[in-house]
């Protein structure tokens, strides 16, 4: 009896140095993923290197990611803020009494409308891996969503939440544009190489 509690004390003594020696070697390696070294470089050449890396970041497929995978999580980013956005505004236009306002959202609807439409072709574009045309797509995007802004620049209303996301998108936006640069440079360099 005395053995077998010994060996179970034994036991237990393993299992608690496991227990602690363990989570150390995973932090250590959960540590070495939040680097990043690829997404930071993306991220610093954004208007927003901190707000970049947060939404990025917020996807697991950044983890260990190349360029590829950065372009495509952003642009998924992207096309979901604008549907989020989109969403909204449609809400908040059939909440409204005021015609005013009721025109600007309609407006904005329209215009996010179309900036998801062109992230749409941006993925088709992506997907074709023609790096070069995806900055048109999302100039184009930018473009659409900035017209909304300008109307809610308008608002008498406060639109505060709406023109932060507005921001948040065009951000997103920016982090497309630059991943897609790194894309086309590599893109090139490996056309070079054949």
């Amino acid at each position: 009896m005395a053995h077998s509690f010994g060996s179970f004390s034994m036991l237990v003594s393993l299992a608690l140095l496991f227990m602690f020696i363990a989570p150390t070697f995973c932090h250590e390696k959960d540590k070495n993923k939040e680097n990043h070294p690829k997404l930071k470089k993306l991220c610093s050449k954004t208007d927003n290197r901190h707000l970049c890396m947060k939404f990025m970041k917020s996807d697991s497929r950044t983890v260990d990611a190349d360029d590829r995978v950065l372009t495509k999580v952003a642009i998924d980013l992207a096309l979901s803020k604008a549907k989020d956005i989109h969403k909204d505004l449609d809400s908040l236009y059939d909440r409204t009494s005021n015609s005013r306002m009721k025109d600007r959202y309609n407006s904005c609807s329209k215009n996010y409308h179309d900036a998801m439409r062109n992230l749409e072709e941006t993925k088709r574009i992506f997907n074709d891996r023609d790096y070069k045309r995806i900055l048109v797509q999302v100039n184009d995007a930018v473009e659409e969503v900035r017209d909304c802004k300008n109307q809610l620049d308008k608002s008498e209303k406060d639109t505060s939440d709406l023109k932060k996301r507005t921001k948040e998108f065009e951000l997103l936006c920016d982090v497309v544009k630059v991943a897609a640069k790194y894309l086309n440079k590599d893109k090139n360099k490996d056309d070079k190489d054949d």
